[in-house]
């Protein structure tokens, strides 16, 4: 059965998309000629040229769609040579009818687990089904991996290159690299130190910093003389005078003084004799004068070796290597130098106090912590031009350790689409394992059918029961026969000659209509007999009389009601119609009480205006008002309305002719010149003859001829003193 329709434009007079959903077993289609109705039987029919609009089966199994259109009529009557054949099941074959009734339930149920597995691996408006659910999988899984992109695109470019633009191709990397991907994992943090170096567009070699000689002036801290207090000798007269004053440097600075006046004591200015400075000169012997060059000899060696180190920092500093923490390097050496400032201070207060012990700061921590930068910065050094010296290589695995950072952020994600989609595969994969088996099977059963119908198949039933319609109902110029070959008719008069060429348009309607409505019950050859199928009837009383019209309105209806049980091969029925009284012949049903539409049918209007067709689906059967509805062009003095004047000429048949008033020729005689065709042309269905539909003829001349005629359709109303009437219809009273 068929649940959905879709008729996508550009199609016919379907300017915008229409969605027919819902469809029930019985579906009744009401518009005017040239609506669209026939673009919608073509539609279901599969016609070439609208394979674009799809339709949607119950449970994905198609069936055979039969429809009764004016293309039909055009390839089974309007052809040279015979009919062909309808095959139905022959009498008085039991034992193979039995055996196919047997086949049938079994092929039924078949049908319904194929039905079921299609839902469950398609889905329906109930539940979305596994093929679904396994599409579902890769959009949301794509969003989760592009936004590890967007969240580190900035510095990884270089590694996303390719798939930075493309979510799929993203995803599609990532699940490549899923399987591929042995890289070391590092921090984030690590990583994008590695990018700046090594996706650097200018990459060039470093200088190493040299180290920094510090030698001497760890040697000088343990240098004895610092410790040493360094006196003159004690072995003359006076050295117990300066032992006790406590201070031979006081007194060694008083010789300079002595030296330049000799009769004159220094410290206390009284006359010395040459006694007294030959006791100074011998108090500071040479030991004492070598103790003191020793120590001046340290101070100038500890200033130069300062002075080296000085230089040596200052251009450690001054060769900006990039990695160097060139901020605590800068700390540590004015440390350094503010250390040797004091060192050397210390010097000098030793060398000025002789008898002064003194310790110089260490250096070497000082010195450690130095070395230490020199050192880092010099091994990120050697590995920013061992990367610069092999770019290719490092660039490969800086992008294999970046995709494995991104692989480990998603490992949860992955994990979960993994093993969902490896379940839904399966799933899916036994499914359409079954679903294989059972068509198989169905196929099986169906070729099984076929046989039996070859046995049992003739179009000679076909024939007898057309021939029967035929003369039930008054046509006995013409009736059925076979060519002689058993599986094509030809149309014969009573004294045996051809008749096809000779038929009235009424005729040929009739006769092409029984032959599709045997058809139904049959086939075109003699296998799917028993297919199950869809009808669809496209204004079948096309032509035919008033009498015929409720004839085939019987037949249509006895179809209907086949289709509405269960065990029947006709699933579902469609009936497309322009014809009021048709439509409501056809669409009575007495357990519709309250009007509304029953659960197994459903209702539908067809409408043209300048947007296009539209299709507009009813509560309701549209026919208890369908006289209101030609009136609202009326209304609404719609004079865009490409069926306006078939609309006027409907309301003027329903009103005048069929519940009485005046005649056409009464009413035409009260108008003059231009008026008086125009009411003419709106009142020539009178003169269509008993053969022919009113809605056939169809003439459209513009909006400003449509002015004319709802201005004269108004007048025949006011003329005939009915305008009552018409002013009750469009709302004016």
């Amino acid at each position: 059965m068929i649940n959905n329709i879709q008729i996508i434009p550009p199609t016919a007079t379907y300017v915008n998309q229409v969605i027919l959903t819902d469809l029930r077993r019985i579906n009744f289609f009401f518009g005017a000629n040239g609506t669209g109705k026939t673009t919608i039987s073509r539609v279901l029919a599969g016609t070439n040229g609208f394979a674009h609009c799809p339709v949607t089966w119950d449970g994905g199994i198609q069936l055979e769609s039969m429809v009764y259109n004016r293309d039909f009529i055009d390839r089974n009557f309007n052809q040279d040579g015979p009919l062909q054949g309808v095959f139905t099941l022959g009498e008085d074959q039991v034992e193979a009818e039995r055996k196919i009734a047997e086949l049938q339930p079994e092929i039924g149920k078949i049908e319904e687990q194929i039905s079921s597995l299609n839902v469950q691996l398609d889905g329906d408006d109930t539940q979305p089904g596994k093929r679904v659910e396994l599409d579902a999988l890769e959009p949301n899984f794509t969003e989760k991996c592009f936004r590890q992109k967007r969240q580190h695109d900035s510095y990884f470019q270089e590694a996303f290159s390719g798939v930075r633009g493309n979510a799929e191709k993203f995803k599609a990397k990532v699940l490549t690299e899923h399987h591929t991907n042995s890289a070391e994992l590092f921090s984030l943090d690590i990583l994008k130190d590695k990018a700046e170096t090594v996706f650097s567009s200018d990459l060039e070699r470093v200088s190493l910093l040299g180290d920094l000689s510090s030698q001497n002036l760890i040697q000088a801290e343990d240098n004895p003389l610092l410790q040493k207090v360094i006196v003159g000798n004690q072995d003359i007269d006076i050295a117990a005078l300066i032992d006790k004053l406590g201070n031979s440097d006081w007194v060694k600075q008083g010789r300079q003084f002595h030296a330049q006046d000799s009769s004159i004591c220094p410290f206390c200015q009284q006359s010395t004799d040459e006694d007294f400075a030959a006791s100074l000169d011998a108090f500071f012997s040479d030991a004492y004068d070598n103790d003191i060059v020793a120590l001046q000899q340290l101070k100038n060696s500890y200033r130069e070796a300062s002075e080296y180190l000085s230089t040596g920092i200052q251009r450690v500093a001054e060769q900006n290597n990039p990695f160097l923490k060139t901020e605590l390097f800068n700390a540590e050496a004015q440390a350094v130098v503010d250390r040797l400032k004091v060192n050397l201070a210390s010097i000098t207060r030793k060398l000025n106090e002789p008898s002064r012990r003194i310790e110089l700061e260490p250096m070497q921590p000082l010195l450690d912590k130095l070395q230490l930068l020199i050192a880092e910065a010099n091994e990120a050094s050697n590995y920013h031009n061992q990367t610069a010296e092999n770019i290719g290589s490092e660039r490969e695995t800086l992008k294999a350790q970046v995709w494995r950072y991104v692989l480990n952020k998603l490992d949860t994600d992955l994990n979960e689409y993994h093993q969902r989609k490896d379940n839904l595969n399966r799933t899916i994969s036994g499914m359409e394992q079954s679903l294989n088996a059972k068509n198989e099977c169905l196929q099986a059963l169906k070729g099984q059918i076929k046989d039996l119908e070859k046995l049992t198949t003739s179009i000679q039933p076909t024939i007898n029961a057309i021939n029967g319609l035929l003369t039930k109902f008054g046509f006995n110029s013409f009736e059925l026969g076979d060519v002689g070959d058993g599986i094509h008719y030809q149309l014969l008069r009573a004294n045996g000659e051809e008749a096809s060429s000779s038929l009235s348009e009424g005729e040929k309607t009739f006769i092409t209509f029984l032959y599709f409505y045997h058809l139904i019950k049959g086939a075109q050859s003699p296998s799917g007999v028993t297919a199950s199928r869809v009808v669809v009837f496209d204004d079948p009383i096309s032509s035919l009389d008033s009498d015929v019209l409720y004839i085939v309105s019987s037949l249509i209806k006895s179809v209907m009601d086949e289709a509405r049980d269960d065990a029947s091969l006709i699933k579902q029925v469609f009936v497309l119609t322009h014809n009021v009284y048709f439509h409501k012949e056809i669409s009575f049903n007495q357990r519709r009480t309250s009007g509304d539409a029953l659960s197994d049918e459903s209702f539908w209007l067809v409408k043209k205006s300048q947007s296009g067709s539209e299709v507009t689906r009813c509560q309701t059967n549209p026919i208890r008002s369908a006289y209101e509805l030609l009136w609202e062009d009326v209304r609404v003095n719609n004079i865009s309305s490409t069926g306006l004047q078939n609309t006027l000429r409907r309301i003027l048949e329903n009103y005048f002719s069929m519940w009485g008033g005046m005649s056409k020729d009464e009413i035409c005689a009260l108008f003059d010149g231009r008026d008086k065709i125009i009411c003419q042309s709106l009142f020539s269905w009178v003169n269509d003859g008993s053969h022919s539909i009113h809605d056939d003829l169809y003439i459209n001349h513009g909006e400003q001829t449509n002015e004319s005629y709802l201005r004269v359709f108004k007048e025949i109303f006011v003329q005939a003193g009915q305008v009552g009437h018409y002013n009750m219809m469009t709302n004016r009273v």
